[in-house]
């Protein structure tokens, strides 16, 4: 492992992203990850859960949240997961209420994602 690899699972260490355990379901292949962590930023995935909830189409909620919680559960970001995975929760029990706050937490912990992959790849 190289020094930017190496500060680069730290500093994610530290926000609580599972680091060592996707390394191993990615057959410890520490370059594949990098590879798939690099991406992670390029796409929005949080647009589409603010707009299904302004639109109240909780179908296109669901989706959005369901997506968010299998790329981030793949790639070791156990707490953003687990909140898309409330929201979906949220959706499938018919429970429509505290979706703005849901949101703006998953906002603040992909942002943070984000921000530490940027500053380290």
């Amino acid at each position: 492992m190289n020094t930017t690899q190496n500060n680069l699972f730290t500093a994610l260490r530290e926000i609580g992203v599972d680091v060592d355990g996707t390394i191993s379901r990615f057959m410890n292949n520490s370059e594949i990850y990098v590879k798939f962590l690099a991406r992670f930023p390029d796409e929005d995935r949080i647009t589409p859960i603010h707009e299904a909830i302004a639109e109240k189409d909780y179908e296109k909620l669901l989706a959005a949240a369901h997506k968010l919680k299998g790329v981030s559960a793949n790639l070791g970001m156990t707490n953003l997961s687990g909140k898309a995975a409330e929201i979906v929760t949220k959706v499938r029990n018919g429970f429509y209420e505290g979706f703005e706050e849901d949101a703006a937490e998953t906002e603040r912990l992909s942002d943070q994602i984000c921000s530490v992959i940027k500053a380290n790849i």
